[in-house]
This record gives structure tokens, sequence and C-alpha cells, in this order.
């Protein structure tokens, strides 16, 4: 019994080394991985006209390269206190001119100059002179009838923009053309694009994906 209890202990033995060194260096136990590839995507930057990174905090025009369009800039509709509408100049008379310059921002300070990339949530301001009373309202929003005016607010993330990359190419040859999008907080975004109302070419949100604004950002 002695000699059947030796070779059961050694048969143990023998067992133990042979398993402990299934699992050496070469062969190690691999458990399966909580981190996910997508962790560590970074989104393309967003670029400007000349091909260098939007920031945040800097300065630009908003641009439909298009023939026959023009920039976005701040106009004041039915005198009120604050002018609140956003436009898009065009190349008949009445509409010519000059863009507003905007400037993206987010809610932290902390993050002035970082760069903008695609699809991810900014606020747009109109950077521009203005009274005490109106100094809150030069940030974009959409409202009830769907048309981009201003006097949103930062950290509201209803009036939160992205921007997106399109397949378009300027006259000029210039591939950076994106299109801007409004994406409220919980709610699906919208393309933004452009319609006449009241005898004004307005930005308003559109339902379909493919009717959009093209625009290019120029550094003001």
């Amino acid at each position: 019994s002695i000699n059947i209890l030796s070779f059961l202990l050694l048969s143990s033995t023998l067992s133990l080394v042979a398993f402990a060194r299934s699992f050496s260096s070469e062969n190690p136990i691999v458990l399966p991985s909580t981190c996910h590839d997508d962790d560590n995507l970074v989104l393309p930057e967003v670029y400007d006209q000349d091909g260098h990174p939007l920031r945040i905090g800097q300065r630009y025009i908003i641009n439909n390269p298009l023939i026959g369009a023009g920039a976005v800039y701040l106009y004041n509709i039915g005198n009120l206190q604050c002018p609140n509408a956003v436009l898009q100049h065009m190349s008949i008379p009445q509409f010519l001119g000059e863009g507003t310059p905007v400037v993206f921002v987010r809610k932290s300070e902390s993050d002035y100059g970082d760069v903008v990339r695609v699809m991810t949530g900014v606020y747009i301001k109109f950077f521009v002179k203005t009274t005490k009373l109106c100094v809150d309202q030069t940030v974009w929003k959409v409202n009830h009838e769907g048309l981009v005016v201003t006097g949103g607010q930062v950290g509201n993330e209803n009036d939160i923009f992205k921007i997106r990359k399109t397949d378009l190419v300027t006259p000029e040859g210039s591939k950076f053309v994106y299109k801007l999008l409004h994406c409220p907080s919980h709610l699906q975004c919208k393309n933004i694009g452009g319609n006449f109302k009241n005898g004004y070419p307005r930005l308003v949100t559109v339902d379909d994906d493919k009717d959009f604004l093209p625009f290019v950002f120029i550094k003001a």
C-alpha cells in the first residue's frame, strides 16, 4: 500500500510540473480583453481653407464656396434690440457683403486653442462688437421654426453643433469642404441648409441628409 501511495504522489507531482510548464512564458494564459480598439481612435481634424486645423477660440469666416453663394453673417430683421438672424450672403445686390467672424467654443475655457475635430460638439458664437444688453446674444441655436438664430447658451446641450467632412471640392480645388449639423441632446442631428424666408436667405435645419449647405472656414 505504501508503494501504491508513493506512486500516486509521484504521478501527481509530475502532472503538476507538466501543467505548470504548459503555461510558461512561451505559452502564456491569454484572458479576454476588456479594452476596445475603438477607444483609441482619434477623430480627424477639421481644417480651414488653407489646410490648417481649426482651433477653439480662434476667429473664422464660414463661407459657402459655391458660385453665387457667400459668407454667413449676423443681421437684424425687424429692428430688434439684439440682432439674431443668421443669414448667408449671395451674389445679388441686396445680399452682397462680408461675413461676420465666428469662434468655436466649448464649456470649459481650458479647451481654448484645442483642435476642432469632426463630429465633436462645439458651440458657435459670433465674434462681434455689441452692447451690454446683447453681449450674451451671440451664440447660435435653432428656434422652434427650425431657423438658426442667436440667443443660445454655452453649456446648453440643445445648442450644440457638429462639423462633418463632405466629398465636395471647391472651384479652387480645396478638399476641405464641410457641412454643419445641429445636434441637440438626445435627438438626431440635422443638417444645416438654406431657405428663403420672408425674403431673407436664412440658415435652417433640414431633414433630408442629402440637402445641406457646403462650407469652408477662412481664418479671420
